[in-house]
């Protein structure tokens, strides 16, 4: 291969790379421990949507449904806690 190539392998990398990096959440899972996630996430609109879709994904394979029971946020980061519920139970809250 030669070195235009691997150049334009390489930008071609980057721009894809600074493309992704505004659409990344950098959350991270604290705790998950029988049917509690407590999460850590930047404080932002987007984020708190890519981890309610991600105690969605973690309750949901066990089938169940998952319940923010708190919320507390800086003006940067939050943390968030879930519990995983039985529909039924999960019925009688406010998603």
């Amino acid at each position: 291969m030669d070195i235009d190539a691997m150049a334009v392998r390489a930008l071609l990398l980057l721009i894809f790379l600074t493309g992704c990096a505004g659409s990344m959440v950098n959350d991270e899972i604290v705790v998950q421990e029988s049917n509690y996630i407590t999460i850590k996430h930047p404080f932002t609109d987007a984020s708190a949507e890519s981890i309610r879709k991600k105690a969605d994904s973690i309750c949901g394979a066990r089938k169940q449904v998952p319940i923010k029971t708190a919320s507390v946020c800086t003006l940067t980061k939050c943390t968030t806690n879930y519990q995983c519920l039985s529909p039924a139970d999960a019925a009688q809250y406010n998603r």
